[in-house]
């Protein structure tokens, strides 16, 4: 089995490195299947040109291995630790995770015995052949412009939503710590300043991204000194707080230097110095709806259509067939999803229709809604005129309350009805779709569930061009739904629909097709089960 962590070393001259990464990364990447540290040995650091600024360098080596991660080590969590770096004590690095493997380039019993400390029990060691790429170095190297020179600083600032840290995370935070000798204050957006955000309903709760961060921080710099502060404003700290000397910002937002410090110098705080990050190409780039730029939002886009929490069982259903429960507030393209869901296989149950269903004449639900409500809800032709059963129900919580208590459970049966029909005809998956399939408790009728969520400008304006609808009317139907971030907060499985037709279709067949994958290995292991029962030996009687 191949180790599950790494730590490649580079030993070889740092102005050279960049031209050695493509080779160095793909054969380091062979070795390791999930985390793979990155060191920088204190002899790489020797014989430096005069003319190139370290830490400029430095930063460049560390952006152009993030940069490249996401092609040369497909799937790896890398993380270059800024001790070798900054420090020049050649001392082996600290690492959270226990390394399995130590990776060096070319030879040398000195290096190796200097970092076998580092490896955990049973641990191996991988050389790495040696080879004469040409060189990117001496005075002819092209370095990026970086503002301010090689300076360090006591307190440092940037600010973000360190939302599932990517590589342009990693690159902007490196830059700040390498640029950090005491403190370093992130500020967290959150509140209003997420509001903008792709799929907010995706980004994770605060305390979740600033124990995230601070995990972070410890594993790349330990030496640092981190406060992470929420903001729910632009300036965040960097307008009050007088111990502060050095910002970094990515290219996007270094007109904010400009802003921050005439704030600062109208309260008399010390003016910022401001560096500026080169924005990370995205390498993983999947469809033309993703950014350009290694970003969160797109982080959040390739979540659509995968598994975010693992199934519960539910053995208070049957296990066949599989109930699927689709939800999604108005307008969110749920009934859409539905169809493309049917189009490749399922069997797909309106709940609104049973709905229908349930208020026919001469059924129980219908006689109690007329005894709940009176009988000018009935219309000539006999049937429950919804109009008039919505005006009776407007405005009050109570009598909103009892139409559900009556309507609800009657679906709920038809719901059943319907699904074990289906597990008669031999239907393999069954979509319940349902606006309020959480409202109502109908989850638990499922196996799973799946949500549908949109921005809600874009929801107001479905609604207004669908349904005719005044905005404001519109934004009175979504405040009176459940919100989407519950939602997600009990979904399996969650699609948006905010962009073009095809990008929903490649969400829908990522969820099927991880669904049917589960069906197969499910059918496999009750097989087994079943097999290996079969062939136990009777028990003796005693």
């Amino acid at each position: 089995m191949c180790p599950v962590t790494g730590l490649l070393v580079l030993t070889q001259p740092a102005g050279s490195i960049v031209a050695r990464l493509p080779r160095v990364l793909r054969a380091a990447s062979q070795h390791v299947t999930k985390t793979l540290y990155i060191h920088l040995d204190p002899q790489a650091k020797t014989h430096l040109p005069e003319s190139i600024r370290p830490l400029t360098l430095y930063n460049h080596i560390i952006s152009s291995i993030y940069g490249r991660s996401g092609s040369l080590c497909h799937g790896l969590d890398v993380r270059v630790l800024l001790a070798g770096f900054k420090d020049s004590i050649p001392r082996p690095p600290r690492t959270r995770l226990p390394v399995d493997v130590l990776i060096l380039e070319g030879t040398g019993q000195d290096r190796e015995r200097h970092y076998s400390s580092c490896l955990a029990a049973g641990g191996q060691v991988v050389m790495l052949p040696e080879a004469q790429e040409k060189r990117e170095g001496g005075d002819n190297m092209i370095l990026p412009v970086s503002l301010p020179t090689d300076k360090v600083y006591p307190n440092v600032v940037l600010g973000g939503t360190f939302d599932r840290p990517h590589v342009g995370h990693l690159v902007m935070l490196s830059a700040a710590l390498l640029r950090c000798n005491g403190r370093l204050v992130c500020g967290m957006a959150d509140g209003p300043l997420l509001r903008k955000k792709t799929l907010t309903e995706l980004i994770r709760p605060l305390k979740e991204r600033m124990a995230g961060l601070a995990q972070l921080v410890e594993e790349l710099d330990p030496s640092v000194e981190l406060h992470a502060v929420p903001i729910e404003e632009p300036l965040g700290p960097t307008a009050w707080d007088p111990n502060m000397d050095m910002i970094v910002v990515s290219e996007e937002t270094k007109g904010g230097v400009a802003a921050i410090n005439r704030v600062r110098e109208e309260k008399g705080l010390p003016l910022l110095e401001g560096h500026v990050v080169t924005l990370v190409e995205d390498e993983e780039r999947q469809s033309a709806e993703e950014e350009t730029k290694a970003s969160s939002s797109s982080g959040r886009m390739r979540l659509l259509g995968t598994i975010l929490q693992e199934p519960t069982p539910n053995p208070a259903i049957p296990a066949q067939p599989c109930v699927i429960g689709l939800t999604g507030g108005s307008a969110s393209g749920k009934s859409s999803v539905a169809r493309r869901l049917a189009r490749l296989g399922a069997s797909v149950v309106d709940c609104d229709k049973l709905g229908h269903e349930a208020y026919l004449p001469e059924t129980a639900c219908h006689k109690a809604l007329v005894d709940a409500f009176g009988s000018e809800i009935v219309g000539e032709d006999g049937h429950i005129n919804r109009r008039a059963l919505a005006a009776r129900v407007f405005n009050s919580e109570a009598a909103r309350q009892q139409l559900n208590s009556i309507v609800w459970p009657e679906i709920e049966r038809l719901v059943e009805q319907r699904v074990a029909q289906l597990r008669a005809e031999g239907t393999s998956v069954v979509v319940l779709d349902a606006a309020v399939l959480l409202e109502a408790g109908w989850d638990k009728l499922c196996h799973q569930v799946w949500v549908c969520v949109l921005q809600r400008e874009e929801a107001v304006r479905r609604i207004t061009e669908r349904d005719g609808k005044t905005p404001e009317e519109a934004e009175r139907r979504l405040d009176s739904q459940m919100a989407q971030r519950q939602m997600v907060g009990r979904a399996n499985v969650v699609f948006c629909t905010q962009w073009a037709g095809e990008y929903t279709q490649k969400q829908v067949e990522r969820a099927w097709a991880a669904l049917t994958a589960h069906l197969a290995q499910s059918k496999v292991a009750a097989t087994t089960t079943t097999n290996q029962t079969a062939a136990a030996p009777p028990k003796a009687r005693v």
